[in-house]
């Protein structure tokens, strides 16, 4: 892996968008989150748990590749409506800011997932990770 082509702290841009990542609510994903935490289980919609789930995979697929360390600082939701079993949707993501503090790589990003085809907005988030390099 180059240099290049790793994505590290100077490739984030405030305000840049980096693309969308697609997710189907289905029954077998939810089944397995359920049998994790069974607690979480509001009837005809996605666990309230997968938030976070869906989207870090967003960031971890659309910030790729990464160099090895980083850390997961924390996650906040606003939420308009928890997708439906069966719904698929779609996670956009943003980068909000970036910032050193005391020599450490902080980055905030911005999501919104919405419905795919009516483009509901289901929720927003943003996500606070310490950058490795």
């Amino acid at each position: 892996m180059n240099e290049e082509t790793v994505f590290n702290y100077a490739h984030y841009e405030p305000g840049k968008h980096y693309g969308a990542r697609d997710f189907v609510v289905d029954e077998s994903t939810v089944a397995k989150w359920r049998t994790v935490y069974p607690n979480d289980d509001d009837v005809g919609v996605m666990p309230a748990g997968m938030l976070a789930m869906i989207v870090i995979d967003a960031v971890l697929t659309l910030h790729s590749p990464r160099p090895p360390g980083g850390v997961h600082g924390g996650q906040t939701f606003d939420i308009e409506r928890m997708p439906r079993i069966g719904e698929s949707i779609r996670t956009d993501v943003w980068c909000l800011d970036k910032e050193i503090k005391k020599d450490r790589k902080w980055v905030r990003v911005r999501s919104e997932t919405r419905a795919v085809g009516s483009n509901e907005l289901l929720f927003t988030g943003v996500m606070t990770t310490l950058v490795a390099e």
